[in-house]
């Protein structure tokens, strides 16, 4: 096989890939989707998962988990790394947000654009993807790549309009790796002096990626609906991330797949405001933790911990940390009690509710019975979550059947247990790897790219 698709997904906490041949929807064989191993180049954590994050230091720019690491060792110092692109990418002046400079927090010399440090980011991703690629024997072997990027369908359809500014910054961060290579996976960063050299000419002398754009809802819809002879024609996506839950309901019309806008919610609140529910429960209960220094210290181990413990409380219904030689025990009732998670889940509830009600109206026009309702994203398998897809409702037409967050075909032998227990996670890359042509939202091939900077100031921090 030598040609083959390949799908990035720069989520708000980390950025997965995919590849998969080109001709896999319509010859779908699960031995041959390739989830990459962006981290393979560490020796500890998820090797799928590369971290969202870009540290300014003294004389050097870190990315990944050496971002996060460093920032955190400096977090007395108020220094913050720069994380969230996605959330970035979706404020409504997009332009004035990448050619403001960076707060001092994040850039204490002063000599960063947010645009600056998104195209650094995106550089170190997409050497990542080339050196994983070039690690799997079977996707090394493509001699033709087409590439695209999920990304949600923010803001009434403004996705594809915004298509030509994310394009213009992988084109840019492209042509910035074209000149520091395999220095951008360095454990200790790059130096500023050669991101000061590089950098201009990079910004002059880009070109226009030829990438794609899915939309993430469609994403769902490939991976959940390939292979399947009875994939429904009406879907409806719940996808909680690090930093939004976004719920999106499709149609399928014929050979075509569609979304329908009016279903499209998009709430702020989504794995990070849960992770602070839970550390300010476990702090209030910890009646010895009462300085500021004892509730920071807890803070940052709580934070450090964080998956483990949600993965324990959604699975298992209850966590045990112990610190200091104290266990402490948070519950899944716990956080249900809590008057923040209650009024996210009152909020989350009416927009999956409304959400629902388009997509079934959808639905009995085009004369169909059922309608599947699907979870993606890190928060996937929140027992809230779950529970909302599987709810019953007063209608009792069209039905609405929950399917698993994981789809059967990811419990293949060839994958030897390695794919099903993050598959939730890597679900948009892959989706997006899976799907044909026509359910892009965009294709690629677009103008070259202009590197327009201005001066306007950051915000005060």
């Amino acid at each position: 096989m030598t040609d083959w698709t390949l799908c990035i997904d720069f989520g708000t906490a980390y950025s997965k890939a995919a590849a998969a041949p080109a001709d896999a929807w319509s010859r779908f064989e699960p031995s041959m989707v390739r989830p990459l191993m962006l981290s393979g180049h560490h020796h500890h954590g998820n090797p799928f998962l590369l971290d969202s994050a870009v540290f300014v230091d003294e004389g050097r720019v870190l990315f990944g988990r050496a971002a996060i690491a460093r920032a955190d060792a400096l977090g007395d110092k108020k220094r913050m790394a720069l994380k969230s692109f996605k959330t970035l990418l979706s404020v409504s002046d997009l332009d004035r947000a990448l050619n403001t400079n960076a707060p001092l927090s994040i850039d204490p010399h002063r000599i960063f654009q947010m645009r600056d440090l998104i195209v650094l980011y995106l550089a170190f991703l997409l050497e990542a993807v080339e050196q994983a690629c070039a690690a799997d024997t079977l996707v090394a072997g493509a001699t033709r790549m087409s590439r695209r990027y999920a990304a949600p369908a923010w803001r009434s359809g403004d996705s594809a309009g915004m298509h030509q500014v994310i394009v213009q910054l992988f084109g840019e961060a492209e042509a910035f790796r074209a000149l520091v290579g395999k220095k951008l996976m360095s454990p200790d960063g790059l130096p500023l002096s050669t991101i000061s050299s590089a950098l201009p000419k990079a910004l002059a002398n880009a070109r226009a990626m030829d990438i794609g754009l899915i939309f993430e809802a469609t994403a769902a819809a490939a991976y959940t609906s390939v292979g399947l002879e009875d994939a429904g024609s009406h879907l409806i996506v719940v996808d909680m991330g690090a930093g939004t839950t976004d719920i999106a309901a499709l149609a399928r019309v014929g050979a075509r797949t569609i979304e329908l806008p009016e279903a499209r919610v998009t709430m702020k609140q989504a794995g990070d405001f849960i992770d602070r529910i839970i550390a300010n429960l476990v702090i209030e209960n910890a009646s010895w933790a009462r300085s500021k220094d004892d509730q920071s210290e807890l803070w940052n181990v709580l934070m450090r911990q964080m998956r483990d413990i949600k993965e324990s409380v959604f699975a298992d219904g209850r966590a045990t940390l112990r610190h200091r030689g104290k266990n402490i025990t948070l519950s899944m009732r716990d956080i249900e009690r809590d008057a923040d998670f209650k009024a996210f889940y009152k909020n989350l509830s009416e927009a999956f509710a409304h959400g629902l009600m388009v997509v079934r109206g959808d639905a009995v026009l085009r004369g169909q019975t059922e309608v599947q309702a699907i979870a993606v994203g890190g928060g996937a398998a929140a027992p809230f979550i779950q529970g909302l897809l599987k709810k019953k409702t007063t209608r009792a037409t069209p039905r609405v059947v929950a399917r698993p967050a994981t789809p059967d075909w990811a419990h293949a032998r060839e994958f030897q247990g390695n794919l099903a227990p993050v598959f939730p996670q890597l679900a948009i890359s892959i989706g997006g790897a899976l799907a044909p042509d026509d359910m892009l939202a965009a294709r690629g091939g677009v103008s070259p790219v202009a590197a327009v900077r201005t001066d306007i100031e950051a915000a005060p921090d």
